[in-house]
Formats: C-alpha cells, sequence, structure tokens
C-alpha cells in the first residue's frame, strides 16, 4: 500500500515525427499532435475515463497509424513507429510559445537557435543589435504593406546573410528574410520592398519575403540558410590560408633576397 506507484495524469511523447501531448480532464483526456516545431496539428479529448492514460494515448496513435492521413496530423507515425518520452512541461511550454498569436508565432526551436547564434556573432551597425534592426525592419515592412493595401501579416523577420555569421565583406548588403502571411505573389512583395532601396546605418538592406506556400516557412528556410553559412565559412577559412600561406613564402622570398645582397 504504502509503495503504490502514484497514478500518471500525464504524459508527452515524440512518435516519429509527431509530438503527442496528453493529460486528464473531466470528460477524459485532452490531447494534442505537434510537428517537430511545436506547432499544434490536432487535438481532442479522448472520452473514456475509465483507461489508463497510456492506454489512452496508445489507442489515439493507433487510430493515427492505421488510419489515412486527412488532415496531415499523421506524419510519418506507422505500427512501428519509435516512441521518445518528454517532459511533459518542457513540451507544453514549447506548446504555447509556437502557437502564440500574431507576429510571435514564428518562434519555434528552429528560429530561437538561429537567432540566437547570430546576437553571438553579429557585429553591430552603428549602435544597432540583431534585434534592434529586425525590429525597424519589421516597422519597415509593416508600414509598406499598409500604405500599399497587401493583404499580408508579418509571421516572423530574422537576418539571414553573411552579417548574422560575421562573415561579412566591406561592401556586404545586410541581408533579411521575412515570412508573410496572405496570398500575396512573393515577387510582388519582393518588388514592393525594394522600390526605395531601404538602408540601415548607410548599409542596404536586402528583404527577402517568403509565404509557407511558396519558398516555406522560417522553420523550413532558415536550416538551409546555416548550412550555406557554414559552407561559406569553410572556404573563407581556406581562402585565408592560401592567402596567409602566400604571405609567409613572399616574406621567406624577400629575407632571402636581402640575405643575398648582403653577402655580395
Amino acid at each position: 500500500m504504502w509503495n503504490e506507484e502514484p497514478r500518471e495524469t500525464e504524459l508527452a511523447f515524440k512518435v516519429a515525427d509527431r509530438i503527442i501531448s496528453i493529460q486528464e480532464c473531466e470528460e477524459g483526456y485532452d490531447y494534442s499532435i505537434m510537428d517537430e516545431n511545436y506547432r499544434e496539428i490536432d487535438g481532442g479529448v479522448y472520452d473514456n475515463p475509465d483507461v489508463d492514460i497510456r492506454y489512452a494515448l496508445l489507442d489515439i496513435v493507433d487510430d493515427l497509424a492505421t488510419h489515412p492521413d486527412t488532415n496531415g496530423a499523421k506524419g510519418k507515425i506507422s505500427s512501428n513507429a519509435k516512441w521518445v518520452q518528454l517532459d511533459f512541461d518542457e513540451v507544453s511550454e514549447q506548446l504555447d510559445i509556437a502557437n502564440l498569436p500574431g507576429p510571435e508565432v514564428f518562434m519555434s526551436r528552429v528560429v530561437m537557435e538561429f537567432k540566437a547564434k547570430t546576437e553571438e556573432c553579429f557585429r553591430k551597425i552603428g549602435n544597432m543589435s540583431a534585434m534592434d534592426i529586425e525590429e525597424c525592419v519589421a516597422e519597415y515592412v509593416s508600414a509598406k504593406l499598409y500604405e500599399n493595401d497587401f493583404d499580408a501579416e508579418i509571421i516572423g523577420v530574422v537576418i539571414s546573410g553573411s552579417r548574422c555569421r560575421g562573415l561579412e565583406g566591406k561592401n556586404s548588403d545586410l541581408d533579411v528574410v521575412v515570412q508573410l502571411s496572405g496570398n500575396e505573389r512573393e515577387d510582388d512583395l519582393f518588388n514592393l520592398l525594394h522600390e526605395d532601396k531601404f538602408r540601415i546605418g548607410g548599409v542596404l538592406v536586402d528583404i527577402n519575403p517568403i509565404t509557407e506556400y511558396k519558398t516555406g516557412t522560417l522553420e523550413e528556410y532558415l536550416p538551409v540558410v546555416e548550412k550555406y553559412l557554414e559552407e561559406k565559412a569553410i572556404q573563407m577559412g581556406k581562402k585565408q590560408s592560401v592567402t596567409a600561406d602566400l604571405q609567409s613564402k613572399k616574406c621567406r622570398w624577400q629575407e632571402r633576397k636581402r640575405r643575398n645582397r648582403n653577402v655580395m
């Protein structure tokens, strides 16, 4: 009696490429099905409070595995999918962040990690940090959309070019990607946001507007950017190494030449 395990009332698991949280409620069990960025795809109430919470979760996953994917909730879940238990409180926190209304919806784990790395590597323009610049670009884009009656809203703004990793050259532009909602064409958005040749601290800002149903979301776009920047950093490292070798050889040649003159 004294060693009886406490009854489980909340659980969270990653199953294949889906995250599922479940907790006890009056009607039975309230559950949410999320993608890997904690964005809620589906959910509901499992209305049988008489069964154990793990049985309810197994039944929900079995239903996903055996039925057609009608709303995208199933993902890659199958009958032999791998299960990984997660911390319920952490999953709930990430779920709340990923599904905030308005501009904050873009702050998924992928975007937060990308922006955190930018804060470490970014060289200020004037006295403006990366966050200051992203806020400034958001204000500019919002104003342009409003002034020109474009049906679009900002989902997220992220510095995305060489400057976000400290790889810029003397004349590098400031590349910024902006995810927008709505049905406006990306080409039209691009033309709108480049007509003024917007600058911050004298640096030309190259705004790249993306939409979920064309280029994709920030979560999909930023890993590609990160890979490109990593390759660029490697190439720059090799270039600097070659330059250093050439400079060293030149110095040695000049030294030998000087010594030969002294001998003569």
